[in-house]
Parts: structure tokens; sequence; C-alpha cells
């Protein structure tokens, strides 16, 4: 019995599968496991709701939008080259959908409080016991290897995997443009369907290369501007980034509660505790994180606990640090290398040197717009390909403003100075 599903997507439109075609159905299955519907409770732009108030979408929606960008990319690449697509096609659509299976709570807000990559647990998933596993056995044996090594950048040719990782991909053409929807932005508004119409495999110099025709290059400049203004004006919000540094205080606390008084009487599940001293002892067996303790490890494990810790008398640093996350009392943000040394000095000496590290807090920004000494976009221009930075004034401008994005913030409660 044929079947069709279609996701009424706020970005692409109506996203339609159907169980007629093998790799289709097999792109269902994998949405219904149960590790992908984990993705439902994984804000896809973590803290960052605290600033833009719409920013409430999930890692799941913004997956089943990366899989659409890379069928459309293929769709464009095989109707040129299908000798050279159709071999990859099943895998490279498996990873779009599953490249961010491995985010933890609030996504990338998490990562450097509990000290882990969300790509490691992604790997995990796809070759662990899982749902995510059988579905891909099941289609072919040597499916799950294929996906990882498309993720882990391990496939030959090089342009499978810069499809789903790479300076112009399809994960990047989503997120820019689903981020600037969701927070009510126009900043990442770009042409996408032009870039992917301008999209081709040429054999270079007996490689194959995935680069950008002529007419594509100003819709590229577009995406890249897009870029440098959503981490300007939205991932690199000082609102955000203060929540994010007040909830790394938060577990840091956490974390030295639990490690100096293993008996201490704060409200914290088994799973949750192993993350908390995971960062300071990965290599100890006895706090193995294990898949479920990763399938629980969500918003609402995060937010459940906030509201313990912020009840809870045992230590009033942590509530209170709960409280301001749970009620949005951000700390203030101020631009640390615009402040000399002394003026540095009178805001971390107000607080007393045991609750420096926890209301004091530097926190460091590091980005750019576009690089060419990874994974270069290349564009053909003139008849000839080069690097975007050598066929675009605009590109080559941006290459330079990394600056503006290399920042580093102090946080820390507003009335302190």
């Amino acid at each position: 019995m044929l079947k069709k599903h279609t996701f009424l997507d706020p970005i692409h439109g109506s996203i339609e599968l159907n169980t007629k075609y093998p790799e289709e159905k097999l792109i269902l299955d994998l949405i219904e496991c149960a590790e992908f519907q984990r993705l439902r409770r994984i804000r896809q732009l973590g803290f960052s709701y605290l600033t833009f108030y719409g920013a409430e979408s999930s890692r799941f929606v913004h997956s089943v939008g990366t899989f659409q960008v890379a069928r459309l990319m293929l769709k464009r690449l095989i109707s040129k080259s299908p000798e050279l697509v159709k071999p990859f096609y099943e895998a490279i659509l498996v990873s779009a959908l599953l490249h961010d299976l491995g985010h933890g709570p609030f996504s990338h807000s998490s990562e450097p409080s509990f000290g882990f990559e969300h790509e490691d647990w992604t790997i995990n998933n796809i070759k662990g016991k899982t749902e995510v596993n059988l579905v891909l056995s099941a289609y072919s044996t040597d499916l799950p290897q294929k996906v990882i090594d498309i993720l882990q950048q391990k496939t030959n040719p090089k342009w499978v995997s810069q499809i789903i990782s790479g300076q112009l991909d399809c994960d990047r053409c989503d997120y820019l443009i689903r981020d600037s929807h969701q927070t009510g932005t126009k900043y990442g508004i770009f042409q996408i369907e032009r870039i992917i119409q301008s999209l081709e495999l040429i054999d270079l110099d007996g490689e194959i290369k995935l680069i950008v025709n002529e007419k594509g290059i100003h819709a590229v400049e577009d995406y890249l501007f897009a870029r440098y203004s959503m981490y300007l004006q939205v991932y690199h919000h000082k609102k955000t980034l203060a929540a994010d540094a007040m909830f790394t205080s938060l577990i840091c606390r956490l974390r030295d509660l639990i490690t100096e008084n293993e008996n201490i009487e704060i409200p914290l599940s088994e799973s949750l505790r192993k993350w908390v001293i995971y960062k300071n002892n990965r290599n100890n067996r006895k706090n193995k994180i294990s898949l479920q303790d990763f399938f629980n490890f969500d918003d609402s494990e995060i937010i459940s606990h906030l509201k313990l810790w912020s009840k809870q008398k045992q230590d009033l640093i942590l509530q209170d640090l709960a409280n301001r996350i749970l009620n949005r009392k951000l700390f203030k943000a101020q631009k640390a290398d615009i402040l000399n040394a002394d003026e540095l000095a009178e805001i971390q000496n107000y607080f007393p040197e045991n609750l420096r590290k926890y209301y004091c807090l530097i926190h460091e920004c590091h980005e750019f717009p576009y690089t060419d000494e990874r994974k270069p976009i290349l564009v053909r221009k003139g008849g000839e390909i080069m690097d975007l930075a050598l066929a675009s004034p605009i590109a080559n401008a941006l290459m330079n403003r990394g600056q503006e994005l290399d920042t580093k913030w102090i946080f820390f409660p507003d009335g302190t100075n």
C-alpha cells in the first residue's frame, strides 16, 4: 500500500515523502525512531529564546529541513551528473537527516558546560544499539558506516561530505534562513534556490569538485553576508551569551558541590549526575555514560532540575543561578577587550574570591564568516575555476571581518559597577 507523508515546513513549504520509493521510506522510518523524535525536545537556538521570544524551534525541525535542502541539491546535481551522484544518494540524504542526532540540551549551549561534542554522540547513536542503527542496517548492512564516513569527512570523493559539512552546505543553508525566521529578524535571508541551481560537479585535475557556476556568485555573496550578520546580531547577542555563560557557571557550581561532597542532598537524577562529572572524569568506567543516559539528556530534563534547584536550600549559589536562568534575570554583558586592566580588575575584585568564578564570567567568541584555509568555496568565473575570495571582492572583504566576531566578554550581575 502506497503512503505519502507531508511535512508542512515554514521555510521549505510541503516536504513530501512517499513509501513507494525505498530511500523515502527509509527517511520516514528514521524520523519515527525514538532517537530522532528526541530532537523535538532540543531547542535549535539554545537559550536564544530568552533574547528572541520566537526562538522556540527544535533540532527536529531543522534536521528535516536540512534533509530537504540536501535532496534539492542532489536533484540539481543528478540532472547534470547522474553517474557521479547516484552511488552516494541514499547515504547523503540519511547523513543530512541525522547530522544533529547527538545534540545535548539547548543545543550548543550545553557543550562547554558538560565537556562533550555533539558530533561524537551523533556517531555513537548511529553505530550503537539504537532504533536508528536497526533501521539503517535493515536497509543495507554497510549503510551505518557509509553515513559515519560522510559525517566524519572520510569519504572519497570529498564533495560527498561537503554537501553536509562545508562552507556552503545543506546544514547552514537551512539554519540561517530558519533561525532568521524564528527570531523575527531578516539577517539570514538569501537566495537559496539560486545557489542550488548554480551547483555543479566537475573533474578538476583528476578529482571531482563541487563548484558554483558564475550565475550563482552573487547569491553566494548574499549567503556569506547572511552568515556574518546572523552571528553578529543573533548567535552572538550579548543576552544569549550571558545566558550561556550563566548556565556553564551553574553546572560548574553543581560539579564543585558533588565533587567536594558526594552525599550532598541536591536534587539530581543519576543520568544527569554522570553528565555533570563527565567533564573531569571521561575515562572513569564507573561513570561511563550510556546511550540511555544520552537519551534522557534533553531540555526537559534540565528545566525540571532548574525548577528543583531554584527551590532547594542546601546551596544558595545554585539556587540563585537557577532562579536567574528560569526567570530571565540575566547578568550584565560588557565587552572585556575595551576595558583597561584597572577597569577589569575593579569588576573582578567586587566579588569575594569564593564567588568570583560563579559571578564574574569571561567568555570569548571566535567565528569567521568565510575562510579559504579549509574547504574553500570554488566558483567558475570567466571560464576558470577559482576560490571565491579571488572571484568576489565581497567574499574577500568578509575574510577580514573576523575581528568583529572575535570578541571577549565579561558577565556579572547588574548593579555591580
